[in-house]
């Protein structure tokens, strides 16, 4: 039986604001306490007890909206500990930094996010089964209507974070959670939603498949999101040979798989590049980058292919000839530095091209030379 309810205190920040920092000061988040509390207990029955547990740091949403929503899970374990040495019930209990750091490193927020404008405190009420069955009505219907922070709270937030609100609203996780699924469906990614959706609330041995506005095939199978790639030599085999703009449309598939690449993998969800090879047998995945192998001769150099916005998009090892060895396409942030420290490893110079180099029929990754390019 469910014994708590998972709840969220949604900021959202004046356009391109920055908040100082991503920890609420201890004495502030103390401070914040009752009033967080006393807030919420306006909308619970007043006949069952319901204990109170938040966390004084800013998230980007997507690190609540994790499988198992690892978030709440902690709060509510850590109120529950609490409650073994002394802390009762119904009371409130604020997870707050000390000397910069979190009690836990679950409870940390994570680095790599938190770039958007909007960010999230989650908070979690306790009670039993019958305690939280009576508040989620309650508290769906009322947030909704009455879920503004009260200016005390708003107040506060400002003058620790320094930075202004446009919005400071309490929300259930659920309205967090559809909140972000309009938000993707109106930037077009909303494929990426359906994969979500499934991880946080489906059944962990479904299957679920969908397509990306660019038709790029996109799955979750057993908890991993497989998301379609293909090398450049691939798609070009597919488009029209009369067709100039191959590598355009090329460029245009590897920024939607990386920007879907990056928002699944905020969601904690493990992805997996799935290789369209049936005819392309020489590709293959290895570590964090594809693979395609072209000849067995030892190479000398790398040279690494580039585009505007997304920076290195493939590597070519090449021989003492000129000749392509080997084509690799990074799968990771990392990917180029660990390619950087087996080149030095092996002593292979590395050439920046600032573009992408075609063979002469444009129809793989080439060599710049006379008659390349």
């Amino acid at each position: 039986m469910t014994t708590a309810w998972m709840g969220v205190l949604a900021l959202e920040l004046v356009a391109d604001k920055t908040p100082q920092r991503r920890l609420l000061q201890r004495e502030v988040a103390e401070g914040l306490n009752d009033a967080m509390g006393t807030q919420l207990a306006r909308f619970l029955p007043h006949e069952h007890q319901y204990g109170f547990a938040w966390s004084g740091a800013l998230y980007d949403p997507a690190q609540l909206l994790r499988p198992g929503f690892p978030l709440h899970a902690e709060l509510e374990h850590l109120f529950h500990a609490g409650q073994r040495h002394g802390l009762a019930a119904g009371h409130c209990l604020v997870l707050c930094e000390r000397e910069g750091r979190m009690p836990t490193a679950r409870l940390e927020p994570d680095p790599e996010l938190g770039a958007g404008s909007l960010f999230a405190i989650p908070i979690v009420l306790t009670g039993d089964a019958a305690a939280i069955a009576a508040a989620n009505g309650p508290l769906e219907d009322a947030l909704c209507e009455q879920g503004l922070a009260d200016p005390a709270v708003v107040y506060e937030l400002h003058r620790d974070l320094g930075v202004a609100f446009e919005h400071v609203r309490l929300m259930s996780l659920v309205d967090l959670a559809a909140m972000m699924a309009a938000q993707l469906e109106h930037v077009g990614l909303g494929c990426a939603w359906t994969l979500i959706e499934e991880a946080l609330y489906g059944r962990p041995a479904r299957m679920v498949e969908t397509q990306t506005p660019l038709g790029q095939s996109l799955r979750l199978d057993d908890g991993v999101a497989w998301l379609g790639f293909r090398s450049y030599s691939l798609h070009a085999h597919r488009c029209d040979p009369a067709d100039a703009s191959a590598l355009r449309t090329w460029l245009a598939h590897l920024h939607e798989f990386r920007q879907l690449q990056s928002l699944l993998g905020a969601h904690a969800l493990v992805v997996r590049a799935q290789l369209g090879v049936a005819d392309h047998a020489c590709a293959r995945e290895v570590d964090d980058f594809v693979v395609e192998n072209l000849t067995d001769a030892l190479p000398v150099r790398v040279l690494l292919h580039e585009a505007a916005g997304l920076g290195v998009v493939a590597c070519t090892l090449v021989d003492a000839l000129g000749r392509p060895v080997e084509h690799r396409y990074p799968l990771s942030a990392g990917a180029i530095g660990r390619l950087r420290d087996e080149a030095v490893a092996r002593g292979l110079p590395i050439e920046r091209l600032g573009r992408v180099a075609l063979s002469e029929d444009g129809m793989d990754l080439g060599v710049p030379g006379p008659t390349r390019g």
